[in-house]
């Protein structure tokens, strides 16, 4: 009978399925997850610093305000960790400064000023998916910091191309539930884990606003490692790539050339 707790005990602690208790998800609180896990220096290029957590990875560049590689990884068990908590998005969704650093929430207000089609609206996007990271409450949480996991992305991309490989990662490991990204279909073998990097790359544009120097990059690229395959995609920040990620593929090869660097190098899978 033990043996049999034991066993038990095991497998739910391996699936991810352990009881989690919803906190309050307060600035303080934010930040008091945040100081668990200091930045450090990154050899990867000047400016850049190196932020782990137990969710994801991310070198930023500092001078940007944008990462140059963010790593993470999805499950099976992480999907149904995911369905099982259900996130609230509207309450754990709140974007939060890293500790010392400015919040560039006015800095959005004010550079979609005029600005009408949402479509067209600069959004604060993510590099490690909130969905991606929501199994978690203190995932979700630290999924939303500036800087450190989101960089200005037009949000008819955020929404297209980008919510199309968030969805195929999902559908990847057997996901079930109904998709953010609609379009997406399936209908290959099941994964029990995808490890995915994440970045931008280039520039189309400074913004210099509220104090505030950011980068709206020229790229979104994404990498995705899966039963012994990798995918690259190349998405521009524009409009064009706001629908049909499949377009957008570019060989693991040419990413690297075009980045500089091997993001499988950078941030090695865990």
């Amino acid at each position: 009978m033990k043996k049999l707790i034991l066993t038990g005990f095991l497998l739910i602690i391996s699936s991810g399925l352990f009881a989690q208790t919803a906190p309050t998800p307060t600035a303080a609180y934010a930040h008091e997850l945040q100081a668990r896990f200091p930045l450090k220096p990154s050899p990867l290029r000047l400016n850049c610093v190196e932020w782990d957590n137990p969710y994801f990875s991310a070198i930023i560049d500092t001078s940007l305000r944008e990462s140059v590689v963010t790593y993470a990884y999805y499950t099976s068990a992480r999907e149904d960790s995911l369905i099982q908590l259900h996130v609230d998005r509207s309450r754990y969704g709140a974007w939060h400064a890293y500790i010392g650093m400015k919040s560039e929430t006015k800095f959005y207000t004010d550079i979609n000023l005029g600005i009408s089609n949402t479509l067209l609206k600069y959004a604060k996007g993510h590099y490690a998916a909130f969905e991606l990271c929501a199994w978690s409450y203190d995932g979700a949480i630290l999924s939303c910091t500036y800087d450190l996991n989101e960089g200005i992305e037009l949000q008819g991309q955020n929404e297209g191309t980008e919510a199309e490989v968030e969805s195929l990662t999902r559908l990847l490991v057997g996901s079930t539930a109904r998709q953010p990204c609609s379009r997406v279909h399936y209908a290959g073998p099941a994964f029990q884990r995808v490890d995915y990097w994440k970045g931008s790359w280039g520039s189309k544009q400074v913004f210099n606003m509220d104090g505030i120097t950011k980068n709206y990059s020229a790229v979104y690229w994404n990498l995705l490692q899966y039963g012994g395959e990798s995918h690259a995609y190349w998405f521009p920040n524009d409009m064009s790539a706001k629908k049909g990620y499949e377009q957008f593929e570019i060989p693991i090869d040419e990413l690297i050339r075009r980045l500089g660097f091997d993001p499988r190098q950078a941030l090695p899978a865990q």
